[in-house]
């Protein structure tokens, strides 16, 4: 008679105490994936947050704000500058004086914008006041472009 040892002896290798391996390394499979997400939403979390840190806050002044508390801040220094330096008799200061260093202050101020930021600004002597200047603001950007006229009085930030 013809019987068949392979099949017995492959009942008598499983024990029932121990559970499958497929089950072991389905189980390793999901602790593992379950790690490698922990580790993304973390490394993600920290990305999120150096990003943050590193935007602007959102309470500077844009450009072009900027650009014109600078003129006005630098030709009222100038002016008030002037005026201790070139007062006549009356307490005035020649027109003169004042349209050449307007103009002085005007190519200086564009040549150093220039080399920090994309725009252009150009800044002409209109008209004097009694106690003030007036001056032409022209400011371009490549979002921006406006003409202004500021009136200036002398004085300089404490």
């Amino acid at each position: 008679m013809v019987t068949d040892r392979t099949r017995t002896r492959r009942t008598d290798c499983s024990s029932e105490g121990r559970p499958d391996r497929g089950q072991v390394i389905l189980i390793g499979a999901i602790a593992l994936a379950f790690i490698i997400l922990g580790v993304v939403v973390v490394f993600n979390g920290v990305l999120y947050t150096e990003t943050l840190s590193s935007a602007d806050t959102g309470q500077s002044g844009s450009d072009a704000e900027v650009t014109e508390l600078e003129i006005e801040q630098g030709i009222g220094c100038l002016l008030e500058r002037l005026e201790d330096e070139h007062e006549d008799k009356e307490g005035d200061v020649n027109n003169t004086i004042i349209k050449q260093n307007i103009s002085s202050f005007a190519e200086h101020y564009r040549n150093a914008t220039a080399h920090s930021s994309p725009k252009d600004i150009h800044i002409e002597y209109v008209e004097e006041g009694t106690e003030n200047v007036t001056v032409s603001v022209s400011y371009t950007s490549s979002d921006l472009n406006y003409d202004r006229e500021l009136t200036i009085e002398p004085g300089c930030p404490a």
